[in-house]
């Protein structure tokens, strides 16, 4: 057993299911929570000649692993999660099948701009630039529609 061995494979054997439950605790996810883990003793592997005196390598990897994925779990709030399906799954074939689906009470501008956000994927920089409008407006329009579309789905009872 070399000397990185004997002091690494103590240290992980100690830890490893703490942390684990640690970064499960706080992403609710088995592999993100294994990654995270993963990444932190690697990260103690390439601090060791820092971290071999350190009075308290528990400690250190505990609050790596708390900081990482606390990061994770910032950055995935901020992540659009799109399915992985054929498009013909997922998407309408034609602006005429998405606004089929949409309420017939809805306006033509409340139905456009669920689609050009929605089916399209625009921006509200980029819509706002297509309907002559501030992006804040964009904003405030696509909120509006979206609430009166529920509100239609709910009173006709779709989900």
């Amino acid at each position: 057993m070399s000397d990185l061995d004997a002091w690494f494979v103590p240290i992980y054997t100690a830890n490893y299911s703490r942390l684990i439950k640690l970064a499960y605790y706080i992403l609710w996810d088995d592999r993100m929570a294994e990654d995270i883990v993963q990444n932190a003793f690697s990260a103690l592997l390439i601090k060791r000649d820092q971290l071999r005196e350190h009075p308290n390598i528990s400690g250190w990897l505990t609050i790596t692993v708390r900081n990482m994925a606390d990061n994770e779990r910032n950055r995935a709030q901020y992540t659009r999660e799109v399915p992985l399906l054929p498009k013909h799954e997922t998407a309408a074939e034609s602006p005429q099948d998405f606004m089929s689906l949409l309420p017939p009470e809805l306006s033509e501008s409340e139905r456009q701009i669920l689609y050009l956000h929605i089916e399209a994927g625009l921006s509200h920089k980029e819509i706002a630039a297509r309907l002559g409008c501030k992006p804040e407006a964009s904003r405030m329009r696509l909120s509006r529609a979206r609430q009166r579309c529920g509100e239609f789905l709910r009173k006709n009872n779709c989900f």
